[in-house]
């Protein structure tokens, strides 16, 4: 089983959501949940799409976390049943864009999604106008910068 139990969650089905988020945007529940915004984009979710379609996202899902014992058969499973499967391969397009850019159907959805997008990660820097990068930051290297 890969689905991470979330705590002071009581919801098995959030945790299914931030497990299979981790799991396709590549990225850790914890570092998920250190952007603060988990609740708000599966809040937005809901509120956004049909309950049923999410219900039916959130029990492929777990089946696929549960039914898991390893990192590839997750990604085998993955591929076969959510990537594979049109309807599901959209919302979770969908999902992933959330995560990376902050964004549903283009738009962002509040204020802090944008500066907490995981896009920023990714290459280490920081959201143009959202976050400062700290005191003279501009006088250390960049991460990985060759001497």
């Amino acid at each position: 089983m890969i689905i991470t139990n979330i705590k002071n969650v009581d919801d098995y089905s959030y945790d299914v959501f931030m497990s299979i988020s981790a799991a396709t945007a590549g990225f850790d529940v914890s570092e998920l949940q250190s952007t603060g915004m988990g609740q708000t984009y599966y809040r937005h979710i809901l509120d956004s799409i049909e309950e049923a379609t999410f219900i039916q996202f959130l029990n492929v899902s777990a089946e696929i976390l549960e039914t898991s014992h390893s990192i590839e058969q997750l990604n085998i499973k993955i591929s076969e049943e959510l990537i594979a499967h049109g309807g599901m391969n959209e919302l979770l397009e969908k999902v992933i864009t959330l995560w990376y850019l902050g964004t549903w159907d283009g738009v962002y959805v509040n204020a802090e999604s944008y500066p907490q997008g995981l896009v920023w990660r990714t290459f280490h820097g920081h959201p143009p106008g959202a976050k400062q990068p700290g005191f003279k930051s501009w006088h250390l290297k960049p991460v990985n910068a060759e001497s």
